[in-house]
């Protein structure tokens, strides 16, 4: 897309009318992102794969924030040592210390939870063995922590809601595997700001 459509969609993308926010019933698999007006604190920049969504609350993983630990060097922490690639993620602040997998669904083990036949999250005690000895899905990313909302609260965030502003609400953009897992960091959060600003637009002309 060309650099000028790029800014214009960033620019647009917290102005997305009324009409449009009452089409999303359910936020299960799909992405919510920061818009820009929150540009600093833990949520800048910020892109979330919604795992969950229902009466009881509402559950995701923050995608983006990728810690400095690799997942051989975490794998040395807890008491073996595992060759395989890739770094840790900061899931969100909510149970800190949790280990999940979202990964594509071809791929199961004793704890997992498929989300859509794209994407199913895992997390069990034999996670990093299976992992580590050559059963991996097509793919991955790990998580430390995870997103978490109460009843309602997430649907208020969206909408803007008071005492919320509208100009600090969710984006919110479909998923796919090169979305999730080809990006990272600032570069995953401006490719998802653009997907949001297409699904937009595809929306008005459906």
């Amino acid at each position: 897309m060309p650099c000028s459509m790029q800014v214009l969609i960033i620019l647009l993308t917290p102005m997305w009318p009324n009409k449009y926010l009452t089409m999303i019933d359910n936020f299960t698999g799909k992405l919510l992102i920061a818009p820009p007006k929150i540009d600093d604190g833990f949520w800048k920049n910020a892109v979330i794969f919604m795992t969950e969504d229902h009466e009881n609350g509402s559950v995701g993983l923050l995608l983006n924030k990728r810690s400095s630990i690799t997942i051989r060097d975490f794998s040395k922490q807890v008491g073996e040592e595992y060759n395989i690639l890739g770094f840790l993620h900061i899931g969100g602040p909510v149970n800190i210390k949790a280990l999940t997998m979202l990964h594509s669904s071809e791929w199961a083990c004793s704890n997992t939870m498929k989300i859509n036949e794209d994407f199913s999250i895992s997390s069990s005690d034999d996670l990093l063995y299976r992992l580590g000895n050559g059963d991996a899905p097509k793919h991955f990313r790990m998580f430390l922590g995870m997103c978490g909302w109460a009843p309602t609260q997430l649907l208020g965030e969206y909408q803007g809601t008071p005492p919320r502003s509208r100009n600090h609400s969710w984006l919110v953009s479909s998923a796919d595997y090169e979305l999730i897992f080809d990006h990272d960091q600032k570069d995953q959060w401006l490719q998802s700001v653009e997907r949001s600003g297409m699904d937009f637009v595809q929306s008005i002309f459906a």
